[in-house]
């Protein structure tokens, strides 16, 4: 994982833009987990948590722009996007990103720090990269202040 507080280059440079729209839909749907899948500067999709909302405990806000940009590409294989969301995927959204190919994931922050506000299964989403049969470059704590205060605010 690298760090985005020293982050040194590679293939993708996080973009604030892209995160603040996964913070400004997590806002406007009151819930600290907010999702952007985007390529290059491009969002295709946004979505937020909605497990109260849909009485589905799986309806994380990474799972449902997954299910959401597969439907409207009509495909499941999601290379050459990045996955944008305010907090690190948990163990199901992680290997989400991996069994729909996104090429990497961006998050704010991480479980350890979610942790602190609510409930968490302790496996952070470099365990289950490094156990996969296909890799996805993370780069955690982007933008990491703008969302501890969805947490603060909405947990």
């Amino acid at each position: 994982m690298i760090d985005s507080n020293h982050f040194n280059g590679g293939d993708v440079t996080p973009d604030t833009k892209l995160m603040q729209a996964a913070i400004d839909i997590a806002k406007t749907e009151k819930t600290p987990f907010g999702a952007v899948l985007a390529m290059g500067d491009q969002i295709f999709v946004t979505a937020a948590n909605q497990t109260k909302a849909l009485n589905d405990p799986t309806a994380h806000a990474e799972l449902l722009a997954i299910r959401k940009l597969a439907e409207h590409l009509q495909k499941t294989d999601l290379s050459g996007f990045t996955l944008y969301t305010t907090c690190e995927p948990c163990p199901m959204c992680m290997s989400a990103a991996i069994w729909a190919g996104v090429d990497t994931v961006v998050y704010g922050c991480s479980i350890s720090t979610i942790s602190k506000f609510m409930e968490q299964i302790q496996i952070d989403c470099e365990f289950v990269n490094r156990n996969a049969f296909r890799k996805v470059e993370t780069i955690g704590n982007f933008m990491k202040n703008e969302c501890l205060k969805l947490l603060k605010r909405y947990a």
